[in-house]
């Protein structure tokens, strides 16, 4: 995580806005200056700013399999989650600028959900967690040192990493050059840049950049060893120099990422496929195809994927970053809201956080009405209790949400014996649509049209 200077900037631009504008979380701004490619209506996000991402040519090779593999989704082992969540990040950049959104998400990570898969390295497979709201690639080194939050050296069983990489970079690493990743609220890893043979889904990327992490404070889970980052270049954490404590941002030496890579050479379509699964033998994930998943009778919807930039983060104003989408409304009980605001769409974050007064308003439809508990920053509700009806709307298509992604009912607090909900208080934004909507859709990352394409998937 860096630090960052922010003010009211210049938004997200929507091709046409049927409903209307929420004065409190966003201004209307003149736009007689914009060309008709960008925006029409423009958001106030402190320390934010989108804009509408390029499609992306590529001369891809036609394969004759699909290119897909099982998603593994790892089990509570009754300690906190890694905070490498959009959740996390956010909560950080709102909490700099004075804002309180996201609060306590330390504590709310508790109750994240995280997917798993296998990785080879080298010829070596390794377990990593899948995050679409990240884009290095790292493993854990045979040289790790676990630290604390003083960097001192601790015992490394602290740090809950999985098995260490008992192998090394194709050549050596990269020379003068050096990985150092913040995540939210604490978590950190660096280490060293070199080029192995990565390879998931069946597709094999030759000489791609990876770290090795040789230490970090890390809270994890005793399976995984790293991560798959799946989020664009311009959130890559390559650095000048081998000071690996130096995340300055003019050192910054963005990278190609795996699947940014397998698209540039022609190895898959410009697109990736997730079909996440509340029993996990059913979840799955594929590059330039779709999963073996059917999706003949589906509602379907694409809309555009837009740019979200972190302030003043300097690679992320030319090219995409999280995956960013504007849904046109939200419907609950026997209510329709609309208003635009941008959404992340992250498989490392549990929950769905919306803006404070609509996740106000659809945790009161629970029966008995969910309370929002200060110490986890999350809404708590009797585990019996019954979930109100909820959809998000993406252009003219409601995706609805099931009944037991509303109400966590594995995950209680031990003193009211309330479960949380499936909604969170998103505070400023950007907000974002967590594994809790994931699980009811399969989501296509098209970055060769340039759109996001959901189809329906709540009942399986």
């Amino acid at each position: 995580m860096k630090f960052f200077k922010f003010g009211n900037l210049l938004g997200l631009v929507a091709l046409s806005i049927a409903s209307p504008i929420d004065p409190q979380t966003q201004d209307l701004v003149d736009t007689s200056s914009l060309s008709t490619g960008d925006v029409t209506y423009l958001f106030t996000h402190p320390g934010f700013q989108f804009r509408r991402a390029e499609p992306l040519t590529s001369t891809p090779i036609k394969r004759a399999v699909q290119n897909h593999q099982a998603l593994i989704r790892l089990p509570h082992h009754g300690t906190r989650r890694p905070r490498h969540s959009a959740a996390a990040l956010f909560g950080s950049v709102q909490r700099d600028i004075g804002g309180n959104g996201y609060e306590n998400v330390t504590s709310v990570n508790h109750y994240a959900l995280e997917y798993a898969l296998q990785v080879v390295f080298n010829g070596i497979p390794m377990s990593v967690v899948i995050d679409s709201g990240s884009a290095d690639t790292w493993i854990k080194s045979s040289k790790f040192h676990c630290k604390d939050n003083a960097n001192d050296t601790i015992p490394e069983k602290v740090c809950r990493l999985g098995p260490s990489f008992p192998g090394n970079f194709t050549g050596g690493p990269i020379r003068n050059q050096h990985f150092a990743i913040k995540y939210g609220d604490g978590e950190s890893v660096q280490g060293r840049l070199g080029h192995m043979d990565v390879e998931f889904a069946g597709v094999t990327v030759p000489d791609q950049e990876v770290a090795l992490a040789s230490q970090g404070t890390w809270q994890g889970n005793n399976l995984t060893s790293g991560i798959l980052g799946l989020a664009y270049p311009s959130l890559t954490s390559a650095y000048w120099g081998n000071d690996l404590d130096d995340d300055s941002e003019y050192l910054s030496v963005p990278y190609s990422p795996v699947f940014t890579s397998m698209v540039k050479n022609g190895l898959v379509e410009p697109y990736w496929v997730i079909a996440m699964a509340r029993n996990s033998s059913l979840g799955a994930i594929s590059v330039g195809g779709m999963p073996p998943i059917d999706v003949s009778k589906s509602d379907y919807e694409e809309t555009p994927i837009l740019i979200t930039n972190i302030i003043p983060r300097e690679s992320t104003a030319y090219q995409p970053s999280f995956y960013t989408i504007v849904p046109s409304g939200f419907r609950y009980g026997h209510t329709t809201a609309t208003g635009q605001y941008p959404f992340i769409l992250d498989t490392a974050t549990s929950l769905i956080y919306l803006p404070p007064d609509l996740a106000e308003e659809v945790n009161a439809q629970f029966d008995p009405p969910a309370t929002y508990l200060w110490y986890y920053g999350s809404y708590f509700t009797s585990c019996d209790a019954t979930p109100p009806s909820f959809g998000i709307q993406i252009g003219q298509t409601t995706f609805w949400v099931n009944p037991k992604d509303m109400l966590n009912k594995e995950e209680r607090d031990p003193d009211t014996g309330y479960c949380q909900t499936g909604i969170g208080n998103g505070g400023s934004g950007p907000y974002i649509l967590g594994v809790n909507f994931l699980t009811n859709v399969v989501v296509s990352m098209n970055i060769g049209s340039g759109n996001v394409e959901l189809w329906s998937h709540q009942f399986y």
